[in-house]
């Protein structure tokens, strides 16, 4: 690596990045967890109970999100991890620095939308684990529109002629 790339990184990457590198691994791991774990008891999670109810789901008549999602929810939790992880990587890549502007706002709604889909599946039940990922994954949002912010303010200081 040259000098110029290694001041160039340097300067992309401080405490703000840091942190939010450390909560998509949070995240990112929490999901492949689940979806690992999921596997373990088959694809679509544990078996049913009686009366044909999975361990989390509605019950038979009423609404259940489960029913509309394009794969069993194992793999959702895999790719979910493997989504992180990849826009992580990518976020600060310095080979893909100009498109880090739209690897941010991915990765905002990528987290947003992980964050909405939880609670549309398992309503606001909250295990310890779930608390934690749900708590990371607001404060990854609210920090990537930090580092957002920042990074728009520097474009525009460094576009100003001198």
């Amino acid at each position: 690596m040259s000098q110029a790339q290694a001041q160039r990184l340097q300067r992309t990457i401080g405490v703000l990045q840091i942190v939010i590198l450390a909560l998509i691994v949070i995240t990112a791991l929490v999901h492949l967890q689940r979806g690992i774990g999921m596997s373990m008891g088959g694809f679509n999670g544990p078996p049913p109970r009686a009366g044909g109810i999975r361990p989390g789901g509605a019950p038979g008549g009423g609404f259940n999100i489960l029913r509309y999602l394009p794969l069993p929810l194992s793999y959702l939790f895999l790719l979910n991890g493997i989504g992180y992880l990849t826009l992580g990587i990518a976020l600060y890549l310095p080979a893909l620095a100009r498109f880090r502007h739209v690897v941010r706002w991915l990765l905002i709604i990528f987290a947003t939308v992980t964050f909405f889909m939880y609670f549309l599946v398992n309503g606001f039940r909250l295990n310890p684990t779930a608390l934690i990922d749900k708590l990371a994954e607001l404060t990854l949002i609210a920090l990537l529109l930090i580092d957002q912010r920042r990074s728009s303010r520097r474009s525009v200081v460094a576009a100003v002629p001198t």
